[in-house]
């Protein structure tokens, strides 16, 4: 096993030096100065050189990179030119948010998915069969961000159902200790807290999760459709046993 993890650990190297170097390349390709970028157009030239020498930038393309693989290595991915503060510290603030929105999307894809999935393999070729279907299928094409507009959009700006930005609703305070809002909020027992919580994390929840449901949906349909085939769910039935008992009993063992 140990043998194992560290001849994969090896084989990723090679890939991750590649996405780092490609990375790089894409960066410095793209138009503009960061340093300008920085400072404004307005910045004098001594100043431009200045921040230039700091970020490294004067140095050439090779020796840059290197210097960028020694930073990342250590943790230090740089400062944000937008906020100055390091890109690390930042990630770290936001990391709890991120986790507790992938979980919502993750809970919300298994606990829509498969009973869509499990019913519409039972039902197979009705009208609930043919709309899940057309329904997964347009939640696998459809890009993330364009649904997440059209959700902000029409139940948040057209209807006002649903909040569309922050974790809190204004004037909803809560004393975070490990900055998951849902769980701080349960132990404190701040129901107000818990409640705006989960009002704002349904819209990107859904966004984020629509594919996976839909992956779900279709897995466990075609799953059941194949288990319901064999001729052990046949004998079931032909004994009489209730639709409900041989799919929850036997085929979804």
């Amino acid at each position: 096993m140990g043998a194992y993890a560290v001849k994969r650990f090896l084989t990723i190297l090679p890939v991750l030096a590649g996405i780092s170097l490609l990375v790089f390349t894409f960066i410095h390709l793209t138009p503009g100065d960061p340093a300008v970028a920085m400072l404004g157009e307005r910045a004098t030239p001594e100043r431009v050189a200045a921040v230039r020498a700091q970020l490294g930038l004067d140095e050439p393309l090779h020796r840059q990179y290197l210097i960028y693989l020694g930073k990342v290595a250590r943790g230090d991915l740089g400062v944000s030119i937008l906020r100055g503060d390091p890109v690390l510290r930042d990630l770290l603030h936001r990391f709890p948010a991120t986790v507790e929105l992938a979980l919502a999307a993750i809970v919300l894809a298994l606990a829509v998915g498969i009973p869509v999935g499990i019913i519409s393999a039972v039902w197979r070729n009705s009208l609930f069969d043919g709309l899940s279907r057309l329904v997964a299928l347009t939640g696998v094409s459809m890009p993330i961000f364009w649904l997440g507009l059209m959700l902000a959009w029409f139940f948040g700006v057209e209807l006002g159902w649903l909040p569309t930005g922050f974790r809190l609703d204004t004037g909803v305070t809560l004393s975070p200790v490990t900055k998951f809002y849902i769980l701080d909020s349960l132990v404190a027992g701040n129901w107000q807290a818990f409640s705006s919580t989960l009002r704002h994390l349904v819209l990107p929840a859904v966004a984020l999760g629509t594919i996976p449901l839909a992956v779900i949906a279709r897995m466990t349909r075609a799953s059941l459709l194949e288990v319901l085939s064999q001729e052990y769910i046949r004998t079931a039935q032909a004994k009489g046993l209730p639709q409900r008992g041989v799919v929850l009993r036997h085929a979804m063992r």
